[in-house]
């Protein structure tokens, strides 16, 4: 029986315009008010939700930076964090702030932002509507290392975001990646916007649904959950039905349950057809 279904955002539920199609919003607020909880789980901050989510009825929670905070949507109240030390986070922030990359630290549901790398933004590969949402979700400071150790604030998450060359090659990919290796003790992954994140070790968003299972009674196997890319692959793995994209990575392919349609297709509501019936009529079969 699925008591909780969960989705990415970037990639899963929303499409290339950041928009959840109608079709998809119906069968995701229907599905609550039969009573199973539906669940953002994503790499944003708390601060990054947009209003497409802000507008779907019937979501209780968020889950957050990959799983490093579990938030209440009506209240923001915080009611699960794990967090990178800062103490073990600001050495890698610090080597990552010398390359020519978005090294942004989330912070209690808050982006941050070095102003010198602000520019970066432009050069990124995404849509117009990604871009604005960095700008929108981010607080720029003049040193975030300086910021941190300033405020003593732990870290939920880093994100790695990346500008490209003439050539179409992310600049200092390799390099980013290189210096995260040197810190074993987090955990990294590709995210939805071609980008490096980083949290916890131990933390993903299986783990955050693993702790708002508790709070509600819901075991990982009354779940059922929606994903593309490397940040999704752990819950995907451990749901009791994990769920990838047809646009999503290689490996997330390969370790999903079910393989939908795309996101630009209503894939959410292609896989719902064929695990819970029940929830669609005969007028609303529209995949």
């Amino acid at each position: 029986m699925i008591r909780l279904i969960a989705f990415d955002l970037d990639g899963t539920v929303l499409n290339e315009h950041k928009k959840i199609l109608p079709e998809t919003k119906y069968i995701l607020e229907k599905a609550a008010r039969e009573g199973i909880e539906i669940v953002p789980a994503t790499g944003r901050p708390f601060i990054g939700m947009i209003e497409e989510i802000n507008h779907l009825q019937g979501v209780n929670y968020i889950l957050t930076s990959n799983g490093a905070g579990v938030y209440e949507r009506e209240s923001g109240d915080c009611i699960f964090e794990q967090c990178m030390p800062l103490g073990d986070f600001l050495p890698l922030l610090e080597r990552l702030e010398e390359l020519e990359v978005m090294a942004d630290s989330f912070v209690r549901g808050q982006g941050h932002m070095n102003e010198n790398k602000k520019y970066l933004i432009s050069n990124m590969a995404g849509s117009e509507e990604i871009k604005d949402y960095i700008r929108a979700s981010r607080l720029c400071v003049p040193s975030q290392s300086e910021y941190l150790r300033k405020k003593g604030f732990d870290v939920e998450k880093l994100t790695i975001n990346f500008s490209f060359a003439g050539d179409g090659s992310r600049i200092d990919y390799d390099k980013a990646w290189a210096i995260v290796r040197d810190y074993p003790e987090f955990c990294a992954v590709s995210g939805g916007m071609n980008n490096i994140e980083v949290t916890g070790k131990g933390i993903s968003k299986a783990s955050g649904l693993r702790e708002l299972g508790k709070k509600l009674g819901i075991s990982m196997e009354e779940m059922m959950v929606f994903g593309d890319s490397g940040n999704d692959l752990a819950m995907i793995r451990e749901a009791g039905i994990g769920v990838a994209m047809s646009n999503g990575e290689k490996e997330v392919l390969e370790a999903a349950d079910f393989i939908t349609k795309s996101n630009e297709e209503n894939g959410i509501v292609y896989a719902i057809s064929k695990y819970l019936p029940h929830l669609l009529d005969g007028g609303d079969r529209i995949c």
